[in-house]
């Protein structure tokens, strides 16, 4: 269904394709890192390469907007759901950057928690972009119910850290880096958001 409402000359699909299917890779090598307690920094290059390559899509459809006089559906949210998409993998390599410049030494209360649930989002964003054959409402429906999942995830764990954790600057930084982890749910949730508008908008 969404497939149908791109823009086909542009090719603006193959785009959104190739970014969903670049922040899938993303959050799982960032679910394997935070798995990891040693925290392999060789993950952040790999990462790091990754959200590049996002950018660098992100520009190709803002030069293809700026060139081409009409578009079948608005501009604005073909730009709208571009950079939503590269905000998701900002954060992504945000949370990973973080942890290796804070050189966290022990496994992040409910890290991995919180990026299953991403993944899982992402997941669902993956199939409404790319494999549109599903039953599409359900699957943006979805990406919201995990993100209240995360949200409450989250509340839970930083309510535990502030009870536990007696070490002031120990504390500020996991809460930064969960802060990033359940930012990365929230931006699933807007990306679930722009398809669903673009959907009502032209369908």
């Amino acid at each position: 269904m969404f497939k149908g409402l791109l823009p086909k000359e542009e090719k603006y699909f193959d785009d959104f394709s190739l970014m969903i299917k670049t922040i899938s890779e993303m959050t799982s090598l960032a679910k394997e890192f935070f798995c990891d307690a040693k925290y392999e920094s060789g993950i952040s290059l790999k990462l790091k390469s990754l959200e590049k390559r996002c950018d660098e899509i992100s520009q190709k459809v803002f030069k293809k907007l700026n060139k081409s006089f009409l578009t079948p559906f608005d501009r604005e949210d073909i730009y709208a759901l571009i950079k939503k998409l590269e905000q998701v993998s900002d954060a992504i390599n945000a949370s990973v950057t973080k942890a290796t410049v804070y050189n966290l030494t022990q496994p992040l209360s409910v890290s991995n928690k919180l990026l299953q649930i991403a993944g899982m989002q992402v997941k669902e964003l993956y199939i409404s972009i790319v494999d549109h054959k599903v039953k599409f409402v359900e699957n943006l429906k979805t990406v919201k119910d995990l993100e209240q999942e995360a949200d409450q995830i989250y509340r839970e764990a930083i309510t535990k850290l502030f009870k536990e954790e007696t070490n002031a600057i120990e504390l500020f930084r996991q809460k930064e880096i969960l802060d990033i982890l359940e930012d990365i749910t929230d931006k699933c949730q807007a990306v679930a958001s722009v398809i669903a508008t673009i959907t009502l908008k032209n369908g």
